[in-house]
């Protein structure tokens, strides 16, 4: 398991109460794991990720577990966020349950959030079909 600190800045301090435990996204062992405190998370499996990439989250979209269309975010800053395309929607709890195709995430490093969940969904495909090239970049 490779585990990924949230992403925090001067208003996640507001946030505290609601989010001080268990704040982390980790990638292994086939799945995507996502704890942010009373607010949520989720887990799912990447062979369900379809495509991972950036999304630019503007400050008055708002911080925390955050519902917004067609899409969930988990952030405690704006600015870039890694964003998980999903192939059907998903359960996610944001504290309650909700479904979604799009998870955007406020980790501190995006990039290594990015490459580890495509090499887990590479490694992935790879058992399921018995072997094989596995090129990660």
């Amino acid at each position: 398991m490779t585990r990924f600190a949230m992403a925090r800045g001067r208003a996640t301090r507001l946030l505290w109460p609601l989010v001080r435990g268990d704040q982390f996204v980790e990638v292994g062992d086939g799945v995507v794991r996502c704890r942010y405190g009373l607010l949520g998370g989720f887990e799912i499996p990447v062979r369900h990720v379809d495509r991972i990439g950036a999304v630019s989250w503007p400050w008055w979209a708002g911080l925390g577990a955050r519902v917004g269309l067609r899409l969930v975010a988990f952030t405690g800053v704006a600015g870039r966020l890694a964003l998980l395309e999903l192939d059907a929607p998903r359960n996610v709890r944001v504290p309650v349950r909700w479904k979604t195709r799009r998870l955007a995430i406020g980790v501190e490093d995006v990039d290594g959030f990015m490459r580890a969940v495509a090499h887990e969904r590479a490694r992935e495909t790879v058992a399921a079909d018995g072997g094989g090239r596995l090129d990660v970049g």
